[in-house]
């Protein structure tokens, strides 16, 4: 005999006992991820390094599938690599999962991310407020800066130059 094993659906209020592991909610539903290999791990850890270095006086920093509520209902969870947000959004440093749109997001492109699937993560930070995403492909050596109040996307190599965030200019092959 088999048995069907129904499907937990998690809702806003479930946010104080979510189960541990390396998942996102996705209107209530449980989305798995892979966990990362070393190379990804090092971008987000010299990327997490360089804003530390240059803003840290001036917000917080956290790395490592940083919880981020989209919306509550339907309850959307992302999960992200990178994030810094601001002492003017939050004056004391946020604890739990963070329920403010960071001022920067940058996500490391892995081998098994989808198109669709990185799309639909840059929309929902947008959609929340977040200031600016920045997703780093290291497979073709590729940024990719989205901005809150724009609708054209940056798109720069390793070698060019950029703007991280307020007046942090970088060439991510220096610091990768």
């Amino acid at each position: 005999m088999t048995t069907l094993l129904e499907k937990k659906i998690f809702t806003y209020e479930d946010i104080d006992s979510l189960p541990e592991g390396n998942y996102e909610i996705i209107d209530g539903e449980r989305r798995d991820m892979t966990p990362t290999m070393f190379g990804h791990g090092r971008v987000e850890f010299k990327i997490a390094e360089l804003i530390e270095r240059h803003l840290g006086s001036k917000g917080y920093v956290a790395v490592g599938e940083v919880g981020i509520v989209i919306t509550k209902s339907p309850f959307r969870l992302r999960a992200a690599d990178v994030v810094y947000i601001s002492k003017e959004k939050s004056p004391e440093k946020p604890k739990g999962m963070l329920e403010i749109p960071p001022d920067l997001i940058v996500e490391i492109i892995s081998e098994d991310n989808s198109t669709t699937e990185l799309n639909s993560k840059v929309k929902d930070y947008l959609s929340m407020g977040v200031g600016r995403v920045m997703l780093v492909d290291p497979f073709t050596e590729t940024i990719t800066i989205f901005k809150h109040d724009s609708k054209e996307a940056g798109y720069y190599n390793f070698d060019d130059e950029f703007e991280l965030i307020n007046g942090v200019f970088v060439k991510l092959r220096e610091i990768v």
